[in-house]
C-alpha cells in the first residue's frame, strides 16, 4: 500500500473510505450551494481545476468552460484528455493573478469556482486572485475551504500523527489553533490557514450570501471538516434567498490568521 505522501493527488483523495466520502462531500456542497442560487453556470471558470472533477457537479453542463491550475501534479493532462471532444472547454497553467488576468483577457464568466485552492496560495495572492475573480465574473462565485482550527483541527491533528502525515507544529501552536487563536500560528498551506480570514477577503470583493460547512451543512461551522462560501458580484441583482452575509470584517490582503 502506498504511503498519502507516495501516491497521487486522486488516490490520496477520492479512493476509499472516510477520506473519499469527505472529499467528495465538497462537491455535493458545491452543487447544493449553486442551485439554492440559481446560478446559471453557462460561462464557468475555475481557478484550482486539477483535473476537472468539479464539471460532473455543476447544475449543468456549462457552454463555455475555463479551467485554472498551478499543475502541480499534471492533472491538466489528464482534464485535457478527458474533456478533449468538448469545444468549449479550455485548461491553463495559471501560477499568479496577472496570469488569472491575462488568461481571461475580454472574457467574462456567470459562475467562477476555487475549491480547496486559497489554502495552497501563497498568502500576499489571495486578495489578488479574489480581485481578479471580481473583475471577470458576473454571477457567483463559490469558494470551499478546509477548517483547520478548533475542535475540529485538534481531531484532524491527532488522526494525521498518528498516521505520520502531519505539518510540524510547535506545541504552543497546537493550543492556539486548538483554540482558533490562528494568528498565533506559523502558515505553511494547511497549518495556520483560517477560513475567516478568507471570508473577510471574500466580502471585500464580493458580495457574500452564504457561509456553511461540508458534509454536515446545518452544524456550525466549526464542527465541520470544510468550509463552503457563496458569493455574488458586487454589482449583481437578485440576492440569494437564503443571504447571511458573515459579520466579519476583512483584513488588509495579504495578511495572514
Amino acid at each position: 500500500m502506498k504511503r498519502l505522501a507516495e501516491a497521487g493527488y486522486n488516490e490520496r483523495l477520492f479512493e476509499g473510505g472516510f477520506r473519499r466520502r469527505f472529499h467528495l462531500a465538497r462537491f455535493e456542497w458545491v452543487r447544493g450551494a449553486l442551485r439554492r442560487a440559481g446560478a446559471a453556470c453557462r460561462s464557468v471558470l475555475e481557478l484550482g481545476c486539477f483535473d476537472g472533477r468539479a464539471i460532473s457537479y455543476l447544475p449543468g453542463r456549462p457552454v463555455e468552460y475555463l479551467g485554472l491550475d498551478a499543475n502541480w501534479e499534471d492533472g491538466l493532462s489528464i482534464a485535457r484528455e478527458r474533456y478533449r471532444d468538448d469545444a468549449g472547454f479550455e485548461f491553463r497553467q495559471c501560477d499568479t493573478p496577472t496570469d488569472l488576468l491575462r488568461l481571461c483577457s475580454g472574457r467574462r464568466f456567470d459562475t467562477a469556482l476555487c475549491l480547496e485552492t486559497l489554502e495552497h496560495v501563497p498568502p500576499e495572492f489571495v486578495g489578488g486572485y479574489l480581485r481578479a475573480l471580481s473583475d471577470v465574473v458576473t454571477g457567483h462565485l463559490v469558494i470551499t475551504v478546509p477548517n483547520e482550527k478548533g475542535p475540529v483541527f485538534l481531531g484532524k491533528y491527532l488522526v494525521k500523527r498518528a498516521c505520520g502525515d502531519v505539518a510540524a507544529y510547535k506545541k504552543r501552536e497546537i493550543l492556539a489553533a486548538a483554540l482558533g487563536r490562528m494568528t498565533a500560528v506559523e502558515r505553511n498551506e494547511h497549518k495556520g490557514f483560517d477560513y475567516e480570514w478568507v471570508v473577510g477577503e471574500t466580502m471585500s470583493c464580493f458580495r457574500v450570501l452564504e457561509v456553511s460547512g461540508y458534509p454536515l451543512r446545518h452544524l456550525p461551522k466549526g464542527l465541520n471538516f470544510g468550509i463552503g462560501i457563496l458569493a455574488r458580484a458586487a454589482g449583481a441583482m437578485h440576492p440569494h434567498p437564503e443571504a447571511t452575509p458573515a459579520p466579519h470584517r476583512a483584513r488588509p490582503c495579504g495578511t495572514t490568521g
